[in-house]
């Protein structure tokens, strides 16, 4: 049973997804009803598990990062050793967000390292254990990403805000921005006074960091983990394979403004051109991608799609 949004959750889950750590004085001047009201509809929900999360969006290139993504499928996997390889990886502290996947691949799973070299020794440790458990894998470099607010709840006359992570340039940061990214990164609703007494520091201090953390582009934003199954959706990526790329920055604008589409991603070593998206069904899916292929005839030969609903472990990159 989907849980039903009126006027009031629908905006205050839209401009909590444009900015996460908005304070709740501006959110409620911004929705246009009191604070208590809006804090009410917060904790609801909450409760209701619609929203699960507010995390930073952190640009782990700027911090000398590469992100690699690795798609799953298994064999001679029953439930039980399912759940012993998505509690390895969740130990890992290198993974940072593990999702399962319906269709070509059974699960995907995100991981950051400084150096290359890094990558093949927790790609080898992980099939120590596990390569007879793996048909088959495929791995790319995730970057750069393009995030979008969400917006597939609501009807029209939404702004789009873009969020891009993977462009690289290291930024010089110590061990307190670090410790604020842990602590903060992954409840930005949290006060500077909650994250001071945490870490050992002045709220003031905490204050400034953040405002630096994000004018540097390292917070490129921060964003809702919403469950669109709570709501009656459904999220896919679909992966684009093109004749040509002649159309690409068309393509790229008409996936930014879509009302569903909420990410697209540049992958080295993935499909030509991969966006995510959350719909009602699969009937809509189709329908979209009908018109897709219609607009931009010639340009997109075939394409593939995949379902992702539960997030065993999700931090501070975008979904």
């Amino acid at each position: 049973m989907s849980l039903t949004l009126d006027e009031w959750d629908r905006k205050i889950l839209y401009e909590l997804d444009k900015d996460a750590s908005i304070p709740l004085k501006k959110l409620s001047r911004v929705v246009g009803r009191s604070k208590e009201f809006v804090h009410y509809r917060i904790k609801r929900l909450e409760k209701e598990k619609v929203i699960n999360g507010y995390t930073a969006i952190v640009d782990m290139s700027k911090l000398g990062y590469f992100t690699f993504r690795v798609y799953l499928k298994f064999q001679n996997a029953d439930d039980v050793r399912i759940d012993e390889i998505v509690e390895y990886l969740k130990k890992e502290e290198h993974v940072w967000t593990i999702a399962e996947l319906h269709g070509k691949w059974d699960y995907g799973f995100f991981f950051g390292v400084k150096r290359i070299n890094e990558f093949h020794k927790i790609w080898k440790d992980f099939l120590l254990v596990f390569k007879e458990n793996i048909k088959e894998n495929k791995i790319a470099i995730y970057s750069p990403v393009h995030n979008f607010n969400k917006r597939f709840f609501m009807k029209d006359g939404t702004g789009v805000v873009e969020k891009v992570i993977g462009t690289g340039t290291d930024e010089k940061v110590d061990e307190l921005d670090m410790n604020i990214i842990k602590t903060w990164g992954t409840d930005v609703r949290q006060s500077s006074v909650e994250v001071a007494h945490k870490l050992g520091t002045t709220p003031n201090t905490i204050s400034e960091r953040i405002k630096k953390l994000k004018e540097k582009k390292i917070v490129a934003g921060c964003k809702i983990d919403i469950d669109q199954v709570k709501l009656g959706y459904q999220g896919y990526r679909v992966d684009l394979h093109l004749n040509n790329t002649e159309r690409r920055n068309e393509l790229f604008s008409y996936c930014k403004n879509h009302l569903n589409i909420y990410q697209i991603n540049d992958s080295i070593g993935g499909a030509d051109f991969e966006f995510e998206i959350i719909v009602r069904n699969l009937e809509e899916l189709l329908g979209i991608m009908n018109d897709m292929l219609v607009k931009f005839k010639g340009t997109i030969s075939s394409y593939e799609y995949f379902s992702f609903s539960v997030f065993p472990k999700l931090t501070i990159v975008p979904d």
